[in-house]
């Protein structure tokens, strides 16, 4: 990734904390790249062990790219707030944030107690709790039809309103967990008891068994990354969205820029401006995810948060302008000089998956990858990991990642060091080797 163009020297004498975090390359290259401008990071988490996976923290690459760590229930407001606070009851820390979808409500609580600049919470959580978007839009037509459902005697009437297909989902996940598309009463029956069933987040906090269902709307699904400052939304660009496991929905591709007819931008931005609009969300980075349909752009999700896989690393390289920093500046008050976006070259990143689930031995063919031209080779899985199989990006060992002068010739680049690589792992006793596309349900 280069070097974003912005000075941000106004980082230098100035303290975040971060409440969890994301692990992925882009983010951990984030903190270096802030630290060296004097930023001093101080990371709240509830469990070292969710990113270590039972190796040494101090080994661990977001370990040596914070100042400080403070183990914290990262769950509970009160007791982030007393570790962040002084005794006279003042702030220790310029600002407070998080791009962790389970902890940014949070995140946004903490701030606003302080009295540090961040997103309205009411805001954040309308948009992490999907039905609760769903309510904000309305009858506005880049919404999409929805019913919550509480238990399986509401089924009928939800199918009766809807039809099929359908989209099922927990109401408040990341990730793409547990979304599905059923197409008949007995996968609507068979989805909403399992995702019922399920009473804990992948982070641990407790959820209500209700089950969002959403008509199905075909088309291409986009997202578009923006930065809102003083209630003003500013467009980073479109980005693709590669997505395989039907009838999951899970992301294995991302290319920026997305070249679209003025007019279809236009519409797209404006959908994207208004739906943050409608939610009162005036502060802050978001990936907001559309989908392309005969009858206009209907609204996916919206994320509050900076996008994951890579996708900044996308923004970064084509933009010069790199949206985790850029938010790290909102966070303590600054006004990142955004405007105005120009768009050079293009960026391509292949997300890899294991075919089979073992304990990995090694990975063959990392040499030949990264000897394709312009490509970077980021896993983050290492020997003795244990590769996953649930049907949602999680189960994601790794990117690999090209910018160059057009998008469709970087994702060819990064197409092709994907196809090299082999992840060999020990499966029920004995030897596999797994290549880097495709999963299946555990």
């Amino acid at each position: 990734m280069t070097t974003p163009l912005a000075d941000y020297a106004k980082f230098a004498g100035k303290r975040i904390a971060i409440v969890e975090h994301m692990q992925n390359h882009p983010f951990v290259l984030g903190l270096h790249q802030a630290r060296e401008h004097g930023l001093e990071v101080w990371l709240l988490t509830g469990d070292r062990n969710w990113y270590t996976h039972g190796h040494d923290w101090d080994t661990h690459p977001l370990g040596a790219a914070v100042d400080r760590v403070i183990d914290v229930d990262t769950t509970d407001l009160d007791a982030v707030l007393a570790v962040v606070t002084g005794d006279d009851g003042s702030p220790l820390v310029d600002g407070l944030t998080s791009f962790s979808d389970y902890h940014t409500v949070l995140a946004a609580q903490a701030a606003r107690r302080l009295g540090l600049p961040g997103p309205d919470p009411a805001a954040v959580e309308t948009a992490n709790v999907k039905d609760r978007l769903r309510v904000a839009l309305g009858d506005v037509p880049y919404n999409i039809p929805h019913v919550l459902v509480s238990d399986k005697d509401g089924l009928a009437e939800a199918a009766r309103r809807l039809g099929f297909p359908m989209i099922a989902k927990p109401p408040a996940e990341a990730i793409s967990y547990g979304v599905r598309r059923v197409d008949d009463m007995a996968q609507l029956t068979e989805a909403f008891e399992e995702l019922s069933g399920v009473r804990r987040s992948l982070r641990g906090q407790p959820r209500s068994g209700e089950v969002l269902l959403e008509t199905y709307v075909e088309g291409v699904e986009v997202s578009v990354e923006t930065m809102t400052v003083n209630g003003r939304t500013h467009v980073f660009g479109v980005t693709s969205k590669d997505l395989f496991g039907d009838p999951a929905y899970i992301e294995c591709g991302h290319t920026f820029p997305v070249p679209l007819p003025d007019e279809e931008r236009d519409a797209l931005y404006s959908v994207v401006i208004r739906t943050l609009e409608a939610i009162g969300y005036d502060h802050g980075p978001c990936h907001t995810e559309v989908r392309r349909t005969e009858s206009g752009w209907r609204v996916i999700e919206a994320n509050p948060r900076t996008p994951s896989s890579c996708m900044t690393m996308l923004v970064t390289d084509v933009t010069g302008r790199s949206p985790i920093l850029d938010a790290w500046l909102l966070t303590i008050g600054e006004v990142p000089p955004i405007e105005p976006v120009v768009h050079n070259g293009g960026a391509a990143v292949r997300m890899i998956y294991p075919q089979r689930r073992g304990t990995l031995l090694r990975v063959d063919g990392v040499d030949d990858a990264a000897a394709v031209p312009g490509v970077q080779v980021l896993l983050h899985v290492e020997k003795g990991d244990h590769l996953l199989q649930r049907m949602d990006n999680s189960s994601c060992v790794g990117f690999t990642y090209c910018a160059g002068p057009d998008r469709l010739e970087a994702q060819a680049l990064a197409d092709k060091a994907a196809a090299l690589l082999d992840f060999v792992v020990e499966e029920d006793g004995h030897d596999g080797a797994a290549g880097p596309d495709g999963a299946e349900r555990p």
